[in-house]
């Protein structure tokens, strides 16, 4: 064969050779880790744990013309190729964000962490700190449970709105409607007892303080029954249907109505009718049954004196309005289909769009700004959730019009809900525009400021009483009784029914101080050497609770 001829063909093997190797070598698609253009960009020297950005951005592979050596061929015909695709905003914004959540977190105080932001239907980010045990040391991951609070509002919300979409319930049935006047129920009046309905009991309209009588589950843990029939016993402060004030112990009145359309355990009903069919099967929604979970994190709880404990309150009396524990992998299933807008999820209908956009409509003011609607707070362009349990915090926002929505969860306490605050916000900041803003610089004050003593200590002056003159049971006709012994020369202190015992400190005379409530007790009507009232100033409440002497104590 003539050299040149085999010299030829040579030379177009090694080109064809160049050009498979080519076709056939990605380096973004061969990497370890990468799934479906998921990129895990976690830094081993940070406090993250898993951290998952989601991009839009794909390698584009453009086979050019092969001139082979001694061929002049001219100009390439054609345009030439145009700029490669242009960066995706929101891969700047995840990165900043991701950034500003590590260079912070260490000062957060937090002991664990979890993070989720879905845009359009896809998880574009997901990031957990942290541990979920101080203990052992066992990390936060994607499928760890934590309290969400009061974001289980608007999942109880959109479970009624299932039984309106099948017409089993109306949004303006009055409550009396499903439980006997006065026998089950009774408020401040019997016209708002009569006439109050299940929208005004879900936007927070009834009249009742905001936050009224709260320590009747977290702290006195008494049953629902009991606590619907005795909110007899509470005042208004605002005429009925005239202002927003954000009231637990009425908000979840319309679940257990639902239950009994439904003849089933709220618990079971909200699990069984939606949570499940948004893809939600770890999450629980009970106490309970939260700590039975093998990957949960621990009830962490930062007292006033800098002191982490591992306690919680127990919501499963007010279940509807704060029960519901989840991980960031479910929630995500959540922030999908409030983004969707469509009362779908996986092609699966949950509810009627009308009802859907029911519970995301504004239905009182509650500012200049917002408004409430059935477990959401509406703004002009988002809408948004706090939940806080006294060991976990978490922070829902859905950005509709933008098809974006973020969950943040945490454990730790007031600094927990400090933190998450400011990345909601932060998170908020940057999809406008707004790349310099520092919240948590506010919100650490904020969580600094909540845990000085107040009131200031006064000069102390001895209790007039041994401890024996102040032990004893004393009542009140709303929240029950409380029991006051002693144990290793303190005074001890049990709310209601519930068994943990707490101790008081010595403040003043004869004024004592329960840390984990920041309650004080102030012992009065001295006779005979004992104590036959007591006055509970609550932290949380501008409201002091007295309490008598039983005659059997």
């Amino acid at each position: 064969m003539d050299d040149k001829v085999l010299g030829g063909i040579i030379l177009i093997l090694v080109i064809v050779a160049g050009v498979a190797g080519v076709l056939f070598y990605n380096s973004d698609f061969n990497n370890p880790g990468t799934d479906n253009n998921t990129k895990n960009t976690t830094n081993n020297n940070t406090a993250s744990n898993d951290t998952t950005n989601t991009s839009t951005d794909q390698l584009a592979l453009t086979l050019l013309p092969v001139n082979q050596p001694g061929n002049n061929p001219g100009p390439s015909p054609g345009p030439s190729p145009g700029p490669g695709p242009s960066p995706d905003p929101m891969d700047n914004i995840i990165s900043l964000f991701d950034a500003y959540l590590k260079a912070n977190y260490d000062q957060s105080l937090v002991p664990g962490m979890a993070v989720v932001i879905v845009q359009d239907g896809k998880i574009i980010y997901m990031n957990t700190l942290g541990v979920r045990d101080l203990a052992s040391g066992e990390p936060v991951d994607k499928n760890t449970l934590f309290g969400i609070g009061s974001n289980t509002k608007p999942f109880s919300a959109t479970n009624i709105g299932q039984l309106v979409s099948k017409g089993l319930m109306s949004w303006d049935d009055p409550i009396a409607k499903y439980f006997s006047v006065p026998d089950e129920f009774q408020l401040y009046s019997d016209y708002v007892s009569n006439n109050i309905t299940i929208r005004d009991a879900l936007c927070h309209r009834s009249g009742l303080p905001a936050l009224d009588g709260d320590l009747i589950w977290a702290g006195f843990n008494q049953p629902y029954p009991y606590i619907m029939k005795n909110l007899r016993y509470r005042e208004n402060s605002t005429p009925f249907r005239s202002t927003w004030q954000y009231n637990n112990l009425i908000y979840v009145i319309p679940s257990y109505a639902a239950a009994r359309v439904a003849k089933t355990p709220w618990n079971e009903l909200i699990k069984e009718d939606l949570l499940i069919p948004l893809g939600m099967r770890t999450s629980v929604t009970s106490y309970w049954d939260f700590l039975k979970t093998k990957n949960h994190a621990k009830p962490y709880y930062l007292l006033k004196n800098g002191t982490m404990m591992e306690y919680d309150i127990i919501p499963d009396s007010v279940g509807p309005a704060g029960s519901i524990y989840t991980s960031i992998s479910e929630i995500a299933n959540w922030l999908k289909f409030q983004i969707a807008d469509t009362g779908y999820y996986n092609g699966v209908k949950i509810l009627n769009k009308k009802e859907l956009d029911e519970t995301r409509t504004g239905q009182i003011k509650v500012n200049d700004q917002s408004q409430y609607g059935f477990g959401w707070g509406v703004l002009k362009d988002y809408i948004t959730h706090a939940g806080g349990l006294d060991a976990f915090k978490s922070q829902v926002t859905v950005y509709p019009s933008k098809g974006l929505a973020i969950a943040v969860l945490a454990n730790g306490g007031e600094y927990a809900g400090a933190y998450r605050t400011a990345l909601d916000k932060k998170f908020r900041d940057l999809i406008n525009g707004n790349y310099t803003s520092n919240p948590w610089s506010t919100q650490k004050k904020k969580a600094q400021d909540s845990l000085k003593p107040v009131p200031p200590t006064p000069p102390i002056i001895k209790p007039t009483l041994p401890l024996n003159g102040y032990t004893g049971t004393y009542s009140n006709k709303f929240y029950g009784n409380i029991k006051i012994t002693t144990s290793n020369g303190a005074l001890i202190c049990y709310y209601g029914v519930d068994k943990h015992p707490f101790k008081l400190t010595h403040w003043n005379n004869n004024t004592y101080e329960e840390i984990v409530f920041n309650n004080y007790f102030e012992f009065s009507n001295i006779k005979k050497g004992k104590a036959n009232q007591l006055t509970v100033k609550l932290s949380d409440s501008p409201e002091n609770a007295t309490f008598n002497r039983t005659k059997s104590a």
